[in-house]
């Protein structure tokens, strides 16, 4: 994540500022230049992108009152918990799990990546009150039900008595699979995927397996809880790309905990993917794109205006004609003269240049139109939707 990206993160810390071996507090200090801060407990109007709590410290009373009333309204604020210790996070389990011997760069990163995926789920809430459960001519990828059918695939590398002990209680959801290298391990997940991964390796074995992992596409975004036996393990398999680490020694229900936490995260994510790749404008055998009906399209806008209102933000609506001017046709010799383009090619190279979670459609009397949260994006997405029009060849 850039500098640029991460000012514009707004955070509210929810715990002790007043001592200075505060693990919160030394985390905001190096989180000082590169994020919006705030306490809680401070005089503010608006929401922020996320909260960060500390395990086991007295929180704000009114935070979660505040945070449920905003997620009444449509918005979905992220919290996470930093964890200087093993202690036993309170319920309800947080979006996501920070350890405090992450670096802090990598730790903004990780909450970068969190507050991205409450906007994905934000959206696709969004769009299916808007519109139903699918736009008009879309169709819900279905999604592999093989190992969901015996249950969650959890797969462990090195010793999974432990994993086993800690999620006792829940094995009938799981269909948990265990291996003993990492080797094994990556064997294990090109037969069948995983929705979670355990390490119960050594060290430089797990670093090992965790930079293979990472360097395959197919696994960049695989949950990974690595065991560790102290804090300087736990930094090195971080930074190798462990998603969370826990002490050896913990006991079984704070290793639950995380766990539980890592799942959830994961089992959002895939319902995000299925749900926002279902709303994606695609062609239907010829027929060009499905249109989205006017009455639908401002209902999901005013949604989403009251939602972005609450963090000082609007939504600002483009039409794709005015980003780039059409490029010349090129056609074959016996092609029609006479014949409109197939593909807009403005639209074409939007949605390859965005995500699925960035609303693209062709609207009823409008035309075709990209709606952005963040007003600061409209130059950016100009300049790289001009690009594309202007060195690709459509047919």
């Amino acid at each position: 994540m850039s500098r640029e990206a991460a000012r514009r993160l707004s955070v509210l810390l929810d715990g002790p500022r007043d001592r200075p071996d505060n693990p919160l507090a030394r985390l905001a200090e190096a989180w000082g230049e590169l994020a919006d801060l705030s306490w809680a407990g401070d005089q503010r109007s608006l929401l922020p992108d996320a909260v960060v709590s500390l395990a086991g410290a007295t929180t704000c009373p009114d935070l979660a009152r505040h945070l449920a009333e905003a997620r009444a309204r449509g918005v979905h604020v992220p919290r996470l918990v930093l964890c200087a210790a093993p202690e036993i996070p309170e319920a309800p389990l947080p979006d996501a799990m920070i350890s405090a011997a992450c670096p802090p760069e990598l730790a903004l990163e990780r909450l970068a990546e969190t507050v991205r995926q409450a906007r994905r789920m934000e959206e696709a809430r969004l769009r299916r009150a808007a519109f139903g459960p699918l736009a008009p001519g879309a169709s819900l990828v279905a999604a592999p039900t093989g190992g969901l059918a015996r249950g969650i695939p959890v797969l462990v590398a090195g010793d999974s008595a432990r994993i086993g002990m800690a999620l006792s209680g829940r094995l009938a959801a799981l269909d948990l699979r265990g291996c003993l290298t990492a080797e094994a391990a990556l064997a294990a997940l090109d037969e069948a995927p995983a929705r979670l991964l355990v390490s119960d390796l050594p060290a430089p074995r797990a670093a090992e397996l965790l930079n293979r992992l990472r360097t395959d596409p197919r696994h960049i975004a695989l949950p990974v809880l690595a065991l560790c036996a102290d804090e300087a393990e736990a930094a090195a398999l971080l930074t190798s790309g462990a998603s969370d680490c826990v002490p050896r020694k913990a006991a079984p229900q704070i290793l639950a905990r995380h766990l539980l936490c890592l799942l959830r995260a994961g089992a959002r994510r895939a319902l995000a993917d299925r749900v926002l790749t279902g709303y994606r404008p695609r062609h239907r055998s010829g027929k060009g794109l499905p249109v989205l009906p006017r009455e639908a399209f401002e209902r999901y806008l005013a949604a989403l205006g009251e939602a972005l209102a609450l963090r000082g933000a609007e939504p600002l609506t483009l039409q794709l004609a005015q980003i780039a001017p059409p490029p010349l046709t090129s056609m074959a010799a016996n092609d029609d003269p006479f014949a409109g383009a197939a593909v807009n090619p403005v639209l074409s190279a939007t949605l390859a240049a965005s995500r699925e979670e960035d609303f693209v459609a062709t609207v009823e009397g409008l035309g075709d139109i990209a709606v952005l949260r963040d007003a600061e994006a409209q130059e950016r997405i100009r300049r790289r939707i001009g690009a594309i029009v202007a060195s690709t060849a459509f047919a």
